[in-house]
């Protein structure tokens, strides 16, 4: 099936995705992917062609698996090539909600860790969303204030769970294909009063390593002797600077394998 958007109103444009009204039902809209990659607050751009599809087929696999373990997502279906029908939402919250399991990326640059360390739990911090002030991270101590005395505070709570679930969801998925997430970066918004993952879950919300051998032992704090940096397989590749073609072909392997999340229990 073919959705053509020329009749349809535009809501909002973002770096990877169009949304537009559905005219047949005004509690849904449809969120069409882009060949755009970004990184950097949007200082790096790009277009990679086919994009647009491999991240549809990502995030149609994830969000149709998190949909069959019980988390509450906007995701409803994938009509077509490149588009997902999502619910309407009634208030975006504006923040980026990173949960780690593996030291990796900017936490090196101010947290007293090494790559590699293992949070068991994991950890989870919330960034404002600011391209300008390049998404700064509100004080964990703040946040928990927020969850215990301000009105909207259970967003927090419900957010930093959902989170973590979301992580560890699929970090048992990966596993059975012999690869670690590492961490995970999602947004949420509001739907009738309750918080809903949304967005989009593709190779630019989390990192993927491979496991460095079989059978890994993460019984340890730092597990980067049992990984394989080296062969990850999201969006790390494009901010290192690799080429466009090796950037697209990770991310179709990412597709690959969330489409046979559906095989999974």
């Amino acid at each position: 099936m073919a959705l053509d958007f020329k009749s349809f109103k535009r809501i909002t444009e973002g770096k990877t995705k169009i949304i537009y009204e559905n005219p047949s039902d005004p509690k849904t809209v449809y969120m069409a992917f882009k060949d755009d990659i970004t990184a950097g607050d949007g200082a790096k751009h790009d277009v990679i062609e086919g994009k647009a599809l491999v991240d549809w087929r990502t995030n149609r696999g994830i969000f149709e698996y998190l949909n069959r373990k019980g988390v509450k997502t906007h995701y409803l279906s994938s009509p077509a090539e490149r588009v997902s029908l999502v619910r309407r939402l009634d208030f975006k919250i504006n923040l980026e909600v990173v949960s780690r399991r593996v030291t990796a990326g900017s936490i090196l640059k101010w947290g007293r860790v090494r790559e590699g360390d293992r949070f068991d739990p994991p950890i989870t911090q919330f960034h404002y969303k600011d391209d300008p002030l390049h998404d700064p991270m509100l004080d964990e101590s703040y946040v928990d204030f927020i969850v215990h005395n301000k009105k909207g505070g259970e967003w927090y709570s419900i957010m930093r769970d959902a989170n973590v679930k979301v992580l560890e969801i699929l970090e048992k998925a990966f596993s059975a294909f012999d690869l670690q997430l590492i961490d995970l970066k999602l947004e949420y918004g509001l739907i009738d009063g309750d918080v809903f993952v949304i967005d989009e879950i593709t190779g630019g919300s989390f990192r993927l390593w491979p496991y460095a051998h079989p059978n890994p032992d993460f019984n340890q704090r730092n597990v980067l002797s049992e990984l394989d940096p080296s062969g990850r397989l999201d969006k790390d590749t494009y901010r290192m600077g690799k080429g466009l073609d090796t950037v697209k072909y990770k991310f179709e392997q990412i597709a690959g394998i969330t489409e046979r999340f559906g095989e999974l229990p």
